[in-house]
């Protein structure tokens, strides 16, 4: 009897789920979980993916959700296996990305008494989700049913609204844990959810309207699509404005070109005297990765006026400037503002301009960037991805090699990142369900730490045989701490606690996940290795070594040749 109550409890919710638009799930196998488990795998309606190591499971539906902003659903049982999920749940928190997760639990008479693999599960992501649901012991009387239905629903469309973040349902079982499977749902019930369309009011917009015809700012730090990137393009175009933001903007990658454009704004921003103060800076999202933006901006007087613009509504605005926050999508903002007059002022924009036509000159003359080493390979690796390919950047430097060093490119392909908590674990697991979830080329540029962690990862790639070329840059060790203050540290000091080498043989793990794996030894050799896995896509490794001293000394000889230059133009 409690085995058909189960089964159609837990059917109902299965349909709640859907009606709210879950197509996938990503399961990790456990006991308590079963019955929820072979019920979701045997339903034709969701694909199902399976991965054993629950830490890498959640980050691998973390990038599945990325590709799409759809939900994905996440499954595991009781104990500790839940707790493996907390780093992506953060990670999903700080990017509104719609993570479902569902926890299997023991009942409540074996909680609290020593029972085996039980813990307190009610409130184990705490306030990093946007709702917890302590789901009722199994019953299947029709009110019953109906209340697993609508829980199951109403917290996934929770999960899309906005602000969209992950949410947490947690269901006590009882054994007999194996399901019904000649029960099939009686729920009929379906659910739609449609957000609210937000435009702004008349007297907003005669407000705002005297702004666009300042010398103004476009600061974009927020993740966007391709097609929300090209539409900032066409306002900064509008506007005759500057426009910056890093490289998961997807600003320089989705194949639109824009004069008003500023891929190098860690070169320009510390050039910036007072002749480039502007009068009105219009934010989107967060600030950009680049921290010499981050202190310029930081630095600007008082009187200026500053917009928000987020979808989410969220705020999140660590300068504590904005006097406007407007909570919309780009492509409202930009469609309704650009109904508004403007007054282009080619003696505000040209000086920009002509401090990034430097910027690109220093970059292509720079030695440094002509020689085999790990920023020279970004620099090909950013320009030579081709149309529709997908490139998922780690944190700490290879982000921000790429930009530092990247430039418009002529294709068009989009970048991502993990950049909500920064973390550098399960990076190869998010660009795996970014594969799984575009089926396309997908690459990851990583350093050797950030590999390390999440090398359990691998085993999706190897699994699903996921096209996936990872661009590994083994300087053995933590590289970004060479650019830090703890670089004046004591060999004695920093080697252990910062440089902290692992003395590693990457090869042996292609080796043992079964990945091609190559070692180019020149620029040629890389950039001939990148256009190959453009037109024959696999499961490959490219390492990239190098000291971890390298790439400070090249970004110094491309910062000294940067300013030489301005030097010798304002002589003239």
């Amino acid at each position: 009897m409690n085995q058909q109550v189960m089964t159609d409890y837990l059917l109902a919710a299965i349909h709640g789920f859907k009606a709210a638009g879950i197509k996938r799930a990503v399961i990790s196998p456990g006991s308590r979980s079963t019955p929820l488990a072979l019920l979701l795998h045997r339903d034709p309606e969701i694909t199902c993916w399976i991965d054993v190591d629950e830490r890498s499971a959640a980050f691998f539906a973390l990038g599945m959700t990325k590709v799409d902003l759809q939900p994905t659903l996440l499954l595991c049982t009781s104990g500790t296996a839940a707790a493996n999920y907390y780093p992506a749940i953060c990670e999903a928190e700080a990017t509104n990305l719609p993570l479902i997760v569902l926890t299997a639990d023991r009942p409540p008479e074996l909680r609290g008494v020593g029972a085996p693999q039980a813990m307190d599960q009610q409130s184990l992501y705490a306030s990093h989700v946007k709702k917890m649901v302590e789901m009722t012991v199994p019953e299947n009387t029709p009110n019953i049913l109906k209340y697993s239905f609508w829980q199951a629903a109403a917290t996934t469309i929770e999960a899309l609204k906005q602000p969209r973040g992950p949410v947490h349902l947690n269901f006590p079982l009882r054994e007999p844990l194996l399901p019904d499977f000649t029960r099939t749902c009686s729920i009929q019930q379906n659910i739609a959810y449609l957000p609210t369309q937000q435009s702004l009011p008349a007297a907003v917009l005669t407000e705002l309207a005297p702004l666009f015809m300042k010398k103004g700012l476009l600061m974009v730090g927020e993740s966007l699509t391709p097609s929300e990137a090209e539409t900032l393009h066409a306002l900064a175009n509008h506007l005759g404005w500057p426009l910056v933001g890093d490289p998961l903007t997807n600003l320089a990658t989705c194949g639109e070109t824009s004069a008003h454009f500023l891929p190098q704004a860690d070169l320009i921003f510390p050039q910036l005297d007072a002749d480039f103060i502007p009068e009105v800076v219009i934010r989107f999202g967060r600030l950009p990765v680049t921290k010499n933006v981050l202190l310029w901006l930081s630095g600007l007087p008082e009187g200026i006026d500053w917009l928000f613009v987020d979808e989410s509504g969220q705020w999140q605005d660590q300068l504590h400037r904005s006097a406007f926050l407007l909570q919309l999508t780009i492509e409202d903002f930009v469609e309704q503002v650009s109904k508004l007059p403007s007054r282009p002022q080619p003696e505000w924009f040209q000086p920009w301009q002509k401090l990034q036509a430097v910027a690109e000159e220093a970059l292509a003359t720079t030695h440094s960037l002509t020689e085999w080493n790990e920023t020279a390979a970004v620099r090909i690796l950013q320009q030579t991805l081709g149309h529709d390919a997908q490139l998922l950047l780690a944190n700490s430097n290879a982000i921000r090699f790429v930009d530092r060093y990247g430039t418009v490119t002529g294709s068009a392909y989009q970048v991502f990142g993990n950049r909500g908590v920064n973390g550098i674990d399960g990076l190869i697991s998010t660009v795996a369900g970014i594969a799984a979830a575009s089926q396309k080329p997908t690459y990851l540029l990583i350093g050797d730490l950030a590999f390390f962690h999440d090398m359990n990862g691998l085993q999706l790639l190897k699994q699903y045989q996921l096209p996936v070329t990872i661009i590994l840059l083994n300087n053995n060790g933590g590289g970004i701490f060479s650019f830090l203050s703890q670089n004046t540290l004591s060999e004695s000091d920093f080697v252990p606690l910062f440089g902290t080498p692992l003395d590693l043989d990457f090869q042996q793990a292609a080796k043992l996940y079964g990945a091609k794996w190559h070692a180019p030894a020149t620029l040629t050799d890389f950039a001939s290795q990148i256009e190959q896995s453009l037109t024959t896509p696999c499961f490959q490794i490219i390492e990239v070594v190098g000291l971890q001293k390298d790439p400070v000394i090249a970004w110094q000889a491309l910062q000294q040749e940067f300013q030489e230059r301005i030097s010798n133009e304002n002589k003239r």
